[in-house]
């Protein structure tokens, strides 16, 4: 199969309310109520971007990942049933949640459920911050970037994701911890030029969401939401910094799921066809001071 984007995330939450707050009057996105109480956090023309259950535990539920077409679809799931993976198949009803033509299910060997579905369904209404935000930075790259838990079963997770037509190496991070050996960060990307769509962090984290990304358009853009975040007392898991890999200014931000949002810009766009990846044991250019647990 070749994935061509990270299209949407599924999160679960006892009641969306928190979640309405945080994505509407923190990050600036678009609140959008669907059926059965869920709600869709919109960032661009897309229908949304993240859909938030009611109903359910706090944390993410599923990464949702966008295949070209019906024909990748149909091969994208005959080599996974090939390989020997349980599949679970959408029926309508969850489709038409998703707003997807269709999808299927599946856990990777870090025990993630992700989804392969091809064909979005939106009717392209503009998007409108209901603070300011000039836009997020989607386009044909996916929503941003997801980044997961994978501790024991690194390795066999990683070969996973990196067989032929689903993921390629960007790059691997070191993490510096005194007296620990360094937990390994891989980054991945696949059929669009962001410098990563999905990463696997060898790190144990509750739910197993380490956190998520969305790139505004503009430095303004992040400073602001630095500014609304402050106001309202939310809970900073890293300061202000660049990333080395991607050049990404950001920061990190408790959501209400339990894991974090890097909110940036500037993210850098790549040209596959030249990159070489590399390893590094320094995450940022600078900033990026991380809190601690709790």
């Amino acid at each position: 199969m070749e994935i061509r984007e990270l299209g949407y995330l599924l999160v679960g939450a006892p009641a969306v309310d928190e979640w309405r707050t945080f994505a509407t009057e923190v990050v600036g996105a678009m609140a959008v109520d669907g059926e059965d109480g869920v709600l869709y956090i919109k960032t661009d023309l897309r229908a949304y971007r993240v859909a938030v259950i009611p109903g359910q535990a706090n944390g993410l539920i599923a990464s949702g990942w966008l295949v070209a077409g019906p024909e990748a679809f149909a091969a994208a799931r005959a080599g996974l049933v090939a390989e020997g993976v349980a599949l679970e198949d959408g029926d309508a009803a969850a489709a038409k949640l998703r707003r997807v033509q269709a999808f299927f299910a599946f856990q990777d060997p870090a025990g993630h459920r992700h989804e392969i579905a091809w064909g979005p369904i939106s009717d392209y209404t503009p998007f409108v911050s209901p603070v300011g935000v000039s836009g997020f930075v989607t386009e044909d790259m996916g929503l941003g970037h997801v980044v997961l838990s994978a501790v024991e079963t690194f390795d066999k997770t990683l070969e996973f994701w990196t067989k032929p037509g689903r993921f390629a190496l960007s790059d691997i991070l070191h993490l510096p911890i005194p007296g620990a050996t360094p937990p390994r960060v891989y980054f991945l990307h696949c059929a669009n030029p962001r410098q990563h769509s999905l990463a696997l962090a060898e790190m144990p984290v509750p739910g197993g969401c380490v956190h998520i990304m969305l790139e505004a358009k503009t430095l303004d853009d992040v400073g602001r939401c630095l500014d609304r975040a402050t106001q309202r007392g939310v809970k900073f898991v890293a300061t202000l910094g660049r990333h080395v890999n991607d050049e990404m200014i950001s920061f990190y931000i408790a959501t209400p799921g339990g894991f974090a949002l890097e909110f940036g810009c500037g993210g850098k766009q790549m040209d596959w066809r030249e990159h070489i990846p590399f390893e590094t044991t320094r995450g940022s250019d600078w900033g990026h001071a991380w809190s601690p647990p709790g």
